[in-house]
């Protein structure tokens, strides 16, 4: 079974009364902050005292935040690449719900959108989220290229980002590493095969930490035009798992938000609690908490769930078989674990 559908079981049905009489870490009595990302006065972490100390979190569909001239301008960008050519945009499919998502929203919404879907492999896709790519790609009548050359690229970039952590979090060199080079060589294939319009899974806020901005696109002299449908709808995630469930899109249990389509998120973020003491994918987590866009306990216990096991050494063995693959070990990337 996929470690991370383990960690989805443990952390649904066991974690929740295991809890109770172990250890744990203080966190955000309204987010999923850790005491170790910073000091919690009142139980609320700092981005939650400056919204006020309300406990109620409201969820929405469609974010209010988004201005109407955001949405007119996505729909007119969209719209003026829909022409003679064989493709319009180029979508990269991960494999995963948001992308899945994405696809079949388009579709609906832009009909005469003509897509290729690509595949970006880095070498550590699960077997779960490949079969599920094929899958989405079959059901929605698309053009699919899983892109397997570069394979050898992403070894090279991430052993080099894994070295430069020194200490920091894995969500702003790792991961930003890998989806900066599946971003590139999307333009690249783009560009190459004269397609205008690359179109990517970033969430809004993935595009306001990772791009510094509130804006849905990207647009570069002589690159093909990147935008994020995701950074105008602001969909929330139980809006995403009902729509890719009810049109049968993925396989049952795999649009999970905890099922990774990346083998590296588990390495990532145990590395995350052993240099610093929480996972660096929190603040994003927690944001979409506070904005009533995910469910707080679900991504609560996962990352208390985490820590524990990996304080307790548990991911010891997963974690040791992925850095073998870059030619690495613990000791090259942990000096001194955190507790």
């Amino acid at each position: 079974m996929n470690t991370n559908k383990i960690i989805e079981l443990y952390a649904e049905y066991v974690w929740p009364v295991i809890r109770l009489v172990v250890r744990r870490s203080r966190r955000c009595r309204r987010c999923i902050l850790s005491e170790h990302y910073g000091p919690l006065i009142g139980g609320l972490c700092a981005e939650c005292r400056e919204q006020g100390a309300t406990d109620s979190i409201s969820a929405s569909v469609d974010s209010p935040e988004v201005k109407p001239e955001t949405k007119v301008k996505f729909d007119r960008v969209i719209k003026s690449y829909i022409n003679g050519n064989r493709y319009h945009g180029l979508l990269l499919l991960s494999g995963g719900k948001d992308s899945a998502y994405i696809l079949n929203r388009m579709k609906a919404e832009y009909p005469e959108l003509r897509l290729l879907c690509v595949t970006v492999n880095n070498g550590f896709m699960s077997t779960i989220a490949m079969s599920s790519a094929v899958r989405v790609a079959e059901k929605l009548k698309t053009d699919l290229i899983i892109a397997n050359d570069c394979i050898n690229e992403f070894a090279k970039v991430l052993r080099q980002a894994f070295l430069d952590l020194k200490g920091r979090g894995s969500y702003g060199i790792v991961d930003f590493a890998d989806g900066d080079l599946i971003f590139n060589i999307g333009q690249r294939m783009a560009k190459n095969m004269g397609v205008p319009l690359v179109i990517g899974g970033l969430s809004w806020v993935q595009v306001q930490r990772i791009c510094g901005n509130d804006d849905f696109e990207i647009v570069k002299d002589s690159a093909p035009h990147i935008v994020f449908p995701l950074a105008v709808w602001r969909t929330n995630e139980q809006e995403i798992r009902r729509v890719v469930r009810s049109t049968d899109l993925l396989p049952k249990g795999s649009d999970s938000p905890i099922v990774s389509n990346n083998t590296l998120i588990l390495t990532m973020s145990a590395i995350d609690v052993m240099n610093l003491g929480y996972c660096s994918f929190e603040p994003e987590f927690a944001q979409l908490v506070r904005e009533g866009k995910t469910d707080r306990n679900t991504w609560l216990h996962v990352f208390e769930l985490l820590e524990f096991a990996t304080h307790n050494g548990i991911f010891d063995k997963e974690i040791t078989r992925t850095l073998a693959q870059l030619d690495m070990s613990l000791n090259d990337i942990v000096k001194e674990k955190k507790r």
